[in-house]
Order: C-alpha cells, then sequence, then structure tokens
C-alpha cells in the first residue's frame, strides 16, 4: 500500500509538470478546478425564511434572514453554506435574535463556479457593508479566516465564536498538495493567479494576527481530533487571547454545527451577553 501510494505521487508530479509544459493554460484550469471548486450541497430552506441576493463585485450572493431582534451574522467556510447552520438559526430566532447568514461565492445558490479564500474575503466586506451590524459573529472553518482578514473585522468589536477555525489555510492547502503530489510550480501559478484578480496574497493570510489582536469577546469551539483544524493551533490561541473554550472529542468538523453541547455554549455566551 505504501509503495502504491508513493507510486501514484511520483506519477501525479511526473504528469503535472508535464502538462504545465505542454499546456500551461489547461494546467492552470485543471489546477485551478481541483482546488478551486467547493463541492456544493443541496438546501432545503423553509418557506419563512427571508431570502434575497447582496450584489457584490463577484456577482449575486444569496443572503437568508430569520427571526427579529438582535442581530448575528453567520459565516460559513469551504464547501459550505449558509443551510448548514439552519438548527443553530430556528435555535437563535427562538430567543429573539434576528440571524442573517448567506452563500459565499461559488457556494451553495450564489453565483460562481470558482471560488478562493480571497474571493470570499472581498465578498464578505462587500455584504458586510450593506447589511444591519451585528453583535455577534459565529464562524465554521474556513469562515473564520475570511472574517478575520477582512477590511470589516478591524472595526467589529463585539462578540466572535469560532466554530472549528481554519485559521492557516496556506499551510493546509500546501500540505494537500504535497500529499497528492501535483506539481509545486501549478500551485505557485494557481497563487499568483488568484493574486492578479484579488491583489490578496493567499500565501499571506495568517488569521492568527488579526484574532490575536481583537478586542471583543472571543469563544473557540474545536475538536481535539479535527486535522482541519488542529487543537495546538485553538489552544495556542486560546492561551494567547483569553478565550472562552469548548473542546469536543472526535465530533467531526461538520457535525459540530448539529451538536447539543456546541448549541448549548453559544446559548450560554448569549445569556452573558444579555446580562452584560
Amino acid at each position: 500500500m505504501l509503495l502504491f501510494h508513493k507510486f501514484r505521487i511520483t506519477m501525479m508530479r511526473a504528469f503535472s509538470k508535464f502538462l504545465l509544459l505542454l499546456a500551461p493554460s489547461v494546467a492552470l484550469k485543471l489546477t485551478q478546478k481541483f482546488i478551486c471548486k467547493p463541492i456544493r450541497k443541496p438546501s432545503n430552506w423553509p418557506k419563512q425564511v427571508k431570502q434575497f441576493n447582496t450584489m457584490t463585485r463577484h456577482g449575486k450572493v444569496r443572503t437568508y434572514k430569520y427571526g427579529s431582534g438582535k442581530t448575528i451574522w453567520l459565516v460559513h467556510g469551504w464547501s459550505g453554506s449558509a443551510f448548514q447552520f439552519w438548527p443553530l438559526m430556528q435555535r437563535l430566532a427562538d430567543k429573539g435574535f434576528e440571524v442573517i447568514s448567506f452563500d459565499l461565492p461559488g457556494h451553495g445558490q450564489s453565483q460562481g463556479h470558482y471560488s478562493s479564500l480571497p474571493k470570499m474575503i472581498r465578498a464578505f466586506d462587500d455584504i458586510s457593508a450593506s447589511l444591519l451590524q451585528p453583535q455577534q459573529v459565529i464562524t465554521h472553518a474556513l469562515g473564520a479566516s475570511v472574517v478575520a482578514n477582512s477590511q470589516w473585522f478591524k472595526s467589529y468589536h463585539q462578540e466572535l465564536f469560532v466554530i472549528a477555525p481554519v485559521l492557516k489555510y496556506f499551510e493546509l492547502l500546501q500540505t494537500k498538495i504535497n500529499k497528492i503530489g501535483l506539481d509545486q510550480q501549478l500551485f505557485d501559478n494557481l497563487i499568483h493567479h488568484i493574486y492578479r484578480r484579488e491583489k490578496m496574497l493567499l500565501t499571506e493570510l495568517n488569521s492568527m494576527p488579526h484574532i490575536q489582536a481583537f478586542t471583543g469577546r472571543l469563544n473557540i469551539i474545536h475538536d481535539k481530533y479535527d486535522t482541519l483544524s488542529p487543537a495546538t493551533i485553538c489552544e495556542k490561541l486560546a492561551k494567547v487571547t483569553n478565550a472562552e473554550v469548548l473542546t469536543m472529542n472526535k465530533i467531526g468538523h461538520n457535525k459540530m454545527l448539529r451538536s447539543k453541547t456546541v448549541l448549548e455554549f453559544i446559548d450560554a455566551g448569549q445569556q452573558l451577553e444579555n446580562t452584560a
């Protein structure tokens, strides 16, 4: 099995290098499809959820609003969508909040075939300018990096929940590239292609310093066995920020959004906010 894996990596590296030399534009498109095309999952929103489009520089972003009261934003991650938050939206609305979420470009019901962290950040900044400002923001996975690297976040000082946060996305992508054996030059070309479009360099998007500088109330929810959101990173962030932390045990990266324990932890945070 190990020999087969090494052979597959060697073949992938040789093929991608050959394709880069033979047809660089085709190689770039294939790399973009492999790395920048999110998986879209079906959604089944109930009729009582208000749906509308928010215009961004990357086209229409499908936006969802439910409940009434103080505003909370929910921000999904890579290959996610607003519908992942539906159980949480119901719970928050029942407790007297207006909950707003949206499908970032290339995700859910929004426009776009491809996406990237820089594109998601740019769209988020456009969205944030047109919505009611929140008293609380809840992110899942790469959503933490979207919010932390945005211009909007610099002036936000309320409460932030990060669930299974993906904070060092470039390192995660680089590990994936190395694991499958894709030629490094192809990956570098894609990074520069994204930079030319967004004027934002993926290698510089480390969310840790931005969240460490956050002056609001920070809450971290993570699974100590989550490889996408390593416990070492979450624990380091918690230590330097004095964040409230909920550590789960083998619940899963996406299943956390449906966990009763997670929902109760968020409830407790809201109760503290309302009595403050």
